[in-house]
């Protein structure tokens, strides 16, 4: 019984062991994330371990040729390559880049190499381009970091708007759970919303396609008609939300010197609304490429009071030139709708990688 390690779902597997290798892999039943599903990549995660292909022994180049060495001579040549490069041109020339398949304590012993003992911010992981803007996303719009919905939500919800993300092929046993709720309860939906045509487009109820970079006006475009059609919730409004003006022209971040130091304005409703004034569904549409009438039958889905809404993302979010505003952005469309943290409403960043949020 053990966890699979591919992605940051978190699907629980069973594992047929033979003479200490492992040779079958099943889905654990018993685990509430996949309940017995397993995707092609669980499937094929024993198969891993035996590739013909899959180096086993440290190879380091001699003669322009890479050739096995033993481990300890391997790690002596990179602290030897290190120890130069530091006297040369000092610690912050040296930097560690590691995996999002690392455990805790890999990404905590590199921690302590880098920043305790060589004194070095210069250690990062690829869980940095999943994961950066969902959490500063969470941070400026809760004070807080992780999602505060769970899958149970996917049992609940009504209604799933996938922001950008082909769950069918990267979170595909989610994506079979989202297929499930609809199977059960035929008025459940699920919206595509996304750049490119992809197996999640096939499976959805409806495919809306915008042009890069522009879901933030729609996401503005979807506030403005929750507002304009008297959608909001105002009872939860009024007890748990406020509202806060940044700064939006920064350039390219730090390519300009932008410093980051501007603070929010707290400002009133009515200057939100102003603000939106820029972001009608028909002007979105000339912007976007996403008919005014698309635009305006989202909002209507997230507006609905009777219905339950659940928001998906991942890298197409979180990868942004903007994602810690996009992130933002929706999340303002469930705080105005107060569609959020609680059953079925949810909006859901979900991870790519198992230590990503270590």
């Amino acid at each position: 019984k053990t966890p699979c390690a591919v992605c940051g779902t978190g699907c629980g597997f069973l594992v047929g062991v033979s003479s200490d290798r492992a040779v079958a892999v099943k889905g654990d039943p018993n685990c509430t994330v996949n309940k017995g599903l397993c995707c092609v990549k669980g499937y094929h995660s024993i198969q891993v371990l035996y590739g013909k292909d899959r180096i086993q022994k440290a190879l380091v180049r001699k003669n322009g040729k890479m050739v096995e060495v033993p481990v300890n001579e391997a790690l002596d040549l990179v602290a030897q390559k290190m120890d130069e490069t530091i006297k040369a041109h000092g610690k912050d020339a040296v930097a560690m880049y590691g995996s999002g398949q690392w455990s805790i304590t890999d990404g905590y012993a590199a921690s302590k190499l880098f920043k305790g003992c060589i004194g070095t911010n210069n250690v990062e992981a690829n869980a940095r381009l999943c994961m950066a803007s969902a959490v500063t996303g969470c941070l400026t719009s809760f004070g807080l970091d992780e999602p505060m919905g769970c899958y149970e939500d996917i049992a609940k919800a009504d209604v799933f708007i996938t922001w950008g993300n082909n769950m069918a092929e990267m979170h595909p046993v989610l994506f079979s759970r989202m297929l499930a709720t609809r199977k059960s309860r035929t008025h459940v939906k699920i919206i595509d919303f996304a750049t490119r045509t992809s197996r999640s487009s096939l499976a959805s109820d409806r495919s809306i396609l915008f042009r890069p970079q522009t879901d933030l006006a729609v996401a503005n475009a979807i506030c403005y008609e929750i507002l304009r059609n008297g959608w909001v919730n105002w009872d939860f409004v009024n007890k748990h939300v406020s509202f806060h003006k940044g700064k939006t022209d920064i350039g390219y971040g730090t390519e300009d010197h932008f410093k980051f130091k501007d603070k929010a304005e707290t400002v009133d409703v009515t200057a939100y609304k102003t603000f939106l004034e820029d972001y009608t569904p028909e002007k979105v549409e000339k912007i976007s490429g996403v008919s005014a009438k698309d635009i305006k039958y989202m909002a209507a889905l997230y507006g609905d009071p009777d219905k339950k809404v659940t928001s998906f993302w991942t890298m197409g979010m979180n990868q942004h030139t903007r994602g810690t505003w996009i992130n933002n952005l929706v999340y303002n469309i469930h705080l105005l709708t107060g569609k959020i943290s609680s059953p079925g409403n949810s909006p859901f960043s979900l991870t790519g990688q198992p230590s990503a949020f270590g």
